[in-house]
């Protein structure tokens, strides 16, 4: 998958977020894609939209599986980077819900990211 599919992908899944793609600038490569697609995430974090949620996030570890290596690279360093950051804010129960129903392989990486950061 490259960031074109992706951007089909997550239209897919969360229509409203078509319009936030049409900007050319935003889809110019992988890291523009993942970085609407986090700032999406957020937005929904904050409006504890938790069934669009887990959508997305489950869409994300899609795109993290299926992707070539530069939708991969940009996952790892926008999104995952950006999890302790997108949930600050959260109460614990929201944070621990978000947490639990990240798919195993986002989970992976950010724990690799956290242990390797020397957090």
């Amino acid at each position: 998958m490259n960031h074109t599919e992706a951007i089909q992908e997550i239209i897919k899944v969360a229509p409203e977020f078509e319009e936030e793609f049409k900007e050319i600038y935003k889809t110019k490569n992988s890291y523009m894609v993942i970085n609407v697609f986090t700032k999406q995430i957020q937005k929904l974090i904050q409006r504890k939209d938790k069934i669009i949620l887990i959508t997305c996030l489950n869409k994300m570890n899609e795109i993290y599986r299926k992707g070539d290596q530069t939708l991969k690279n940009a996952v790892e360093s926008i999104f995952i980077y950006s999890l302790d950051r997108l949930t600050f804010s959260c109460d614990r129960v929201y944070k621990n819900l978000i947490f639990e129903k990240i798919p195993s392989g986002l989970q992976k990486a950010y724990l690799r990211q956290v242990y390797k950061s020397g957090l």
